[in-house]
């Protein structure tokens, strides 16, 4: 499958436009994303978040009531009704064997509808049909045409265009006076049916919290969205003072909080050493920059890893060090610090770069765009 890049065509798209005073990279809407998601903006202190209890039910057997906050290991998959497979390359979740928080966001909201209050055995597989878990289909998302001219040469049917946001339109038809893009989804409009079987009783394996902050909070969700282990994020403000902030207060620098990142992963899985890696990774050389990553600058932006416990101190500690020793001259300015207060961000901030149309499979390489 060809991909090409066309750089036009949200002006004359359906966009999502947050409130804030920077600029940020439109959002072409994924129709079929909600917006009543858990967060709230309460404030939670590390570890807080609310989470079912461990279950020491092991009996394939036995039946279980799943409920918003379970943690489930289960396998399933989307087909159309008529039994057709989807095309993975629509989808910007992993299928078949995940672990996810119900009601936390990530994957398909009709997903997260379809097992919240569901009864699951553990290794009995279950049928359910989804009712157009992608959404309607969208009039002003397409078909849209593009001058020819403003396209790149050589697209055919069936190709996906990148649009400047990092999400895809495939075309539709290609002629010489104009290429017809379309931004809906596939599968649009149509019913689903959902397998699901439940690996092992809900709740079995502990998870544990991490909080990080390295700039732009949608960028750094998406590289923890991908991360293998991780099974929840959430974006959120940390380490400031006023107790009720709001994305335009924090953006203004005054309330003291930076943009973070709270993340919820399986110990057994992935190590907090990793996740910890991960940062310094994504961050590069603003390590060694006070307030500022890549374009924006303040206090707001300034990066962090915020320990729970003085175990998660050791490690994010250690981990610096070691990056420091790498370039002794140059002081790595990343904050290590005890965890605050935390607020939940708006509905509208989770997982937005996945909303956007960016992939968030575990392991995916792609280069995450914040700003087109």
């Amino acid at each position: 499958m060809h991909l090409s890049s066309i750089t036009l065509v949200l002006a004359s798209t359906h966009a999502f436009n947050p409130a804030g005073p920077r600029p940020r990279a439109q959002c072409l809407r994924a129709q079929w994303w909600e917006e009543d998601s858990t967060a709230s903006g309460a404030a939670t202190d590390a570890g807080s978040t609310p989470v079912a209890a461990p279950t020491t039910a092991t009996a394939t057997g036995e039946s279980h009531s799943i409920k918003a906050g379970d943690h489930l290991r289960i396998h399933y998959t989307l087909a159309t009704t008529s039994g057709s497979p989807l095309d993975g390359y629509e989808l910007t979740f992993d299928t078949e064997e995940v672990d996810l928080v119900v009601g936390a966001g990530g994957f398909l909201p009709a997903l997260h509808n379809a097992l919240n209050g569901a009864s699951l055995t553990v290794d009995k597989s279950e049928t359910m049909t989804l009712s157009a878990p992608f959404g309607e289909r969208d009039p002003r998302l397409g078909p849209i045409p593009v001058p020819a001219a403003n396209a790149p040469k050589g697209m055919q049917p069936g190709d996906r265009a990148g649009l400047s946001n990092g999400a895809t339109a495939r075309v539709v038809s290609v002629s010489d006076e104009k290429v017809v893009i379309d931004a809906n989804h596939l599968y649009a409009g149509e019913d689903l049916t959902l397998t699901v079987t439940l690996l092992e009783p809900p709740n079995g394996r502990p998870l544990q919290e991490a909080t990080f902050a390295g700039g732009c909070f949608w960028g750094v969700e998406l590289a923890y969205q991908r991360e293998p282990g991780v099974v929840r994020t959430e974006v959120g403000y940390a380490q400031g003072a006023d107790p009720s902030p709001s994305y335009e207060a924090v953006c203004s620098g005054v309330t003291g909080h930076t943009e973070a990142v709270r993340v919820r992963y399986d110990p057994s899985r992935v190590s907090y050493e990793r996740l910890c890696d991960l940062l310094l990774d994504r961050l590069g050389e603003n390590r060694y920059a006070l307030n500022r990553v890549g374009n924006d600058q303040g206090t707001q932006y300034r990066h962090g890893i915020y320990f729970a416990d003085d175990a998660q101190k050791k490690t994010a500690e250690a981990v610096v060090a070691r990056e420091q020793q790498r370039d002794p001259d140059r002081p790595i300015v990343t904050e290590v610090e005890s965890i605050g207060a935390y607020y939940a961000a708006e509905a509208y901030h989770q997982q937005y770069l996945e909303k956007g149309g960016q992939s968030a499979k575990k392991g995916d390489g792609s280069t995450i765009r914040c700003y087109g």
